[in-house]
């Protein structure tokens, strides 16, 4: 089949990337920018050759319709966004792009009658963890955003349900927590990627949040249960949580030195100031979808790779 992934050069992108050309797919990487930078850190030259990048504005929907008419897509996965804290200080930008990105992507996908659409929500459609008790976030909790990125992902799950509702586009949404993995480099949550890169490099890091503990979601992750979303039939849930392994960020610290000794890291008190536990019963019900990686087994990969960048012998765990 044919993809289109929009915003592909970032991280999430360049794995779901890697992923479908390693599986045959025929892939259009559609991006403002369409960059490298990321893509040669986690594809290998020879599967990348076959990567078609267009350069294309989200907010441009003649543009969009035109693309995805000639490149005869099957199916999108919608990943371009303003993240946090871009999206906070430019809130018109941040509703033009990730709602109105959103908008124009279902509405191309119902005129054009694609097989399937997968976008990017987020955790941050919710609010503290005293708004829910202090337990995990059901898949169906009410919004609380607490930032104009979590806003506009919350308009945006509903425009997701009403295209499927009213026009029976076949959509799925995924709330996405802290990502990290080689090529995580923009985002508040991408201070767990930056530690282990500085570690490597042998420079000091000052570790935030050390109150905190976040949902460590390795990368690979991401991009499995994407593809398997988007492989799955019409689902009875429109936009599930989905979550890797809620631990305290001093834990990632501790691991990481044990694995580096001399590593430079000091942890910073405070939290992030969101709910980091979700209940995921659905997807693992309707998709059989459960996290290969724990949090030690996604950072010494981590590790691993930015040391093999570095042209460095891999570490045992």
């Amino acid at each position: 089949m044919n993809w289109l992934i929009t915003g592909g050069s970032g991280c999430i992108g360049a794995y779901i990337i890697r992923d479908l050309l390693l599986r045959g797919e025929r892939v259009i990487n559609f991006d403002s920018n369409p960059s490298y930078h990321i893509l040669n850190q986690v594809v290998e030259t020879d599967v990348l050759d076959s990567l078609i990048s267009v350069r294309g504005d989200i907010t441009d929907f003649k543009q969009l319709c035109r693309i995805l008419k000639q490149q005869r897509i099957d199916v999108i996965v919608h990943l371009a966004s303003l993240q946090i804290p871009a999206s906070n200080a430019d809130p018109a930008l941040a509703f033009r792009v990730v709602a109105g990105g959103l908008v124009n992507v279902l509405e191309a996908a119902r005129l054009l009658e694609l097989k399937k659409t997968i976008w990017a929500s987020s955790i941050a459609v919710f609010g503290l963890p005293a708004e829910y008790d202090n337990q995990a976030v059901k898949n169906d909790a009410y919004h609380r955003p607490q930032s104009i990125y979590g806003a506009c992902k919350s308009l945006g799950e509903y425009y997701l349900d009403y295209y499927h509702n009213t026009y029976g586009i076949n959509c799925n949404g995924l709330r996405f927590s802290a990502v990290y993995g080689v090529g995580r480099e923009l985002g508040m949550s991408s201070f767990s990627t930056e530690m282990i890169r500085k570690a490597v490099k042998g420079e000091h890091y000052d570790v935030p949040f050390g109150d905190d503990a976040i949902d460590w979601q390795y990368v690979e992750d991401v991009s499995r249960v994407v593809l398997q979303v988007a492989d799955a039939g019409k689902t009875k849930t429109r936009i599930f949580n989905t979550a890797g392994e809620v631990r305290p960020v001093k834990d990632g610290v501790n691991y990481l030195k044990k694995l580096v000794p001399a590593a430079s890291l000091s942890v910073k008190p405070g939290s992030f100031g969101i709910s980091w536990d979700y209940d995921v019963t659905p997807l693992e019900q309707e998709i059989g979808f459960r996290p290969n990686y724990r949090m030690e087994k996604g950072i010494l990969k981590t590790l691993n790779l930015y040391r093999q960048q570095a042209g460095k012998k891999p570490i045992s765990g």
